[in-house]
């Protein structure tokens, strides 16, 4: 057994203090590390660089303990019990680090707990301290950790493992709960953070995306509880998947308020977030790449399949809102729409591969500067798009008997413990349909084709079309920051008219044919501009003004319109119907 004990030292140095107690070490030395990122999240965080500082001491007294490179330490030989005391600095608001101030303490495992080397699968045990500085005694803690005893200012938790460990975030604050129950499974969300939501509606539309999911995949559930642990600001969004929980983080508009039953795209957007984090628990906390078994978590692991596991749950958290019917066909086309539009507005799409993109996470998505829009096409937009004109394809062949429904079903059913390699889903997807998919694959995955999306949307009822958004300045290929006074350029799209007259990122636009203009005013005179008109463009680049003569050209049409057909036929809406409320 592993012992660990972490408390809030100093929630306004946002500092925790962690212990770790090991009773038998290696007596050549034992070894400690902390992982370098967090599954979920591709990209190497180096949570090492949060440990302010760390000691060692055996029976009562310090021994050496020495840093063998950025996250590895060797304690010097010793055989009786090692006992390691240090500190973690967590001010990270995120869903993947560690947070901690006078408000709430939040943390995963993998940013504030060592591992012992040569103890992979040592039972572990936490207790959970609250702070001294505990606001009037509200605070509660939030976890599927294995609760093993509770005092009053003391929880004590137990985990399998060490990769157990880290997969239990930890919620410490006054929060908001609420509790419900799919297949007799226990469910509950907590709420931390100022909000009036409607607590009754948020919980029957849960259970209604729960129970799809659930059923979706046969009534076999990869867990005997599950928590959403839900951070509430004022801007910001994101999830984390975990075998039992998910972390998530929404702004305030993005909750249901009594009163106003309707589901508004805020709203939807964060149903969604439940409705894919909760997915993964089957699909990447389960099945899973066979490349993903027994994880490096000091290095990046690589894997072209990302696409399958963000890309699929992308494409089936929303569409599992319209087959709860939580969202009219009209909703649901209008998210999806705006998938398809992020995929389309960039010229990246015809120079990396959804394999490559997969592939390079860790150093191209994760690590995203001005010219991603040029560069790189995203796993989880063009993988959601690229699951729908597969559904829709593998529906075309077989006349609706399979679907990609089907293949996700087989994949469940045979891989939860052997992983998928590179070429699973192509190959499931010729057998079920006994037809050769390897000019598709070729094309849309590992190729750079656009993707057919009109005639696939034409074969279930569905109008497609492309236009320039009225007022968007990616119709000239510009992207602005607005929140200061002048806009500043952040994206200049290739090929585009604003790339070709020589604007470049971090510009500041002055003013428009000699009339200074604020960025929110530039917005309307830009987007008003009609196509061949002539500007004069000024602008301030290292602090030096500069004109720039426009042409007014317009970029490709990029954003999507969705909506249904209302000339389809009988049998046309027979395989709307059959793809949007499957039985």
């Amino acid at each position: 057994m592993i012992y660990y004990q972490i408390t809030p030292k100093n929630v306004n140095a946002h500092l925790f203090e962690v212990h770790l107690t090991l009773s038998n070490p290696n007596p050549l030395g034992q070894v400690f590390s902390l992982p370098n990122w967090i599954p979920g999240s591709y990209l190497v965080r180096d949570f090492t660089k949060h440990i302010v500082r760390i000691k060692a001491q055996s029976n009562g007294k310090s021994i050496k303990i020495k840093k063998l490179d950025k996250n590895h330490w060797i304690v010097q030989p010793c055989t009786n019990t090692i006992k390691l005391t240090y500190e973690v600095y967590a001010y990270d608001l995120s869903v993947r680090c560690a947070y901690l101030t006078n408000q709430r303490a939040f943390f995963n495992g993998s940013s504030v707990f060592l591992h012992a080397l040569g103890f992979d699968q040592a039972p572990c045990e936490v207790t959970l301290n609250y702070p001294a500085e505990k606001v009037l005694g509200k605070w509660r803690c939030a976890t599927t950790l294995t609760l093993k005893s509770k005092q009053q200012d003391s929880e004590i938790y137990t985990a399998d493992n060490y990769e157990d460990l880290i997969d239990h975030p930890v919620e410490m604050a006054d929060f908001s709960r609420f509790e419900f129950s799919v297949d007799n499974i226990p469910h509950a969300m907590t709420i931390t953070g100022e909000h009036t939501t409607d607590i009754a509606r948020l919980q029957d539309d849960l259970r209604c995306i729960c129970q799809h999911h659930i059923d979706f995949f046969g009534g076999q559930v990869p867990f005997d509880e599950y928590l959403f642990l839900t951070l509430v600001t004022h801007k910001d969004y994101g999830g984390l998947e975990h075998k039992k929980s998910s972390s998530l983080i929404c702004a305030r508009k993005e909750l249901p308020v009594i009163g106003k039953p309707d589901i508004n795209p805020e709203y939807a957007r964060f149903l969604a977030l439940c409705s894919h984090e909760y997915f993964h628990a089957w699909w990447v906390k389960t099945v899973k790449p066979a490349s993903f078994y027994n994880l490096d978590m000091s290095r990046e692991n690589h894997t072209e399949q990302l696409w399958i596991f963000e890309g699929f749950t992308s494409y089936y958290d929303e569409l599992s809102l319209l087959r709860t019917q939580l969202l009219s066909i009209e909703q649901y086309l209008t998210l999806f729409a705006q998938t398809i539009s992020k995929v389309q507005r960039g010229t990246g799409r015809y120079k990396q591969s959804l394999a490559e993109s997969s592939f390079d996470a860790w150093t191209k998505f994760y690590q995203q500067d001005e010219n991603a829009p040029n560069a790189i096409v995203s796993y989880y937009t063009k993988g959601a798009v690229f699951a729908f004109v597969l559904d829709i394809e593998i529906r075309k062949r077989t006349n609706n008997k399979y679907s990609l429904d089907s293949v996700m079903r087989i994949i469940w059913q045979d891989y939860q413990t052997i992983g998928l390699e590179d070429d699973t889903v192509q190959t499931l997807v010729a057998e079920i349909t006994q037809s050769d998919f390897s000019e598709f694959f070729d094309a849309y995955l590992y190729g750079v084709d656009d993707l057919p999306l009109k005639q696939a949307f034409d074969y279930i009822g569905i109008n497609c079309e492309f236009i320039h958004k009225p007022g968007d300045l990616l119709n000239i290929g510009l992207g602005i920051d607005k929140t200061q006074k002048y806009a500043v350029v952040t994206h200049i799209l290739d090929n585009s008219c604003v790339q070709n007259a020589g604007l470049y990122v971090r510009d500041k636009i002055l003013s428009i044919n000699g009339v200074k203009l604020k960025a929110k005013d530039l917005v309307k005179t830009l987007g008003s501009c009609n196509e061949g008109e002539m500007i004069k463009m000024g602008i301030l680049r290292d602090k030096a003004p500069l004109e720039i003569k426009l042409n007014i050209t317009l970029t490709e049409k990029s954003h999507c319109v969705l909506t249904p057909d209302a000339k389809s036929s009988q049998e046309t809406l027979k395989r709307q119907k059959q793809w949007a409320l499957p039985k």
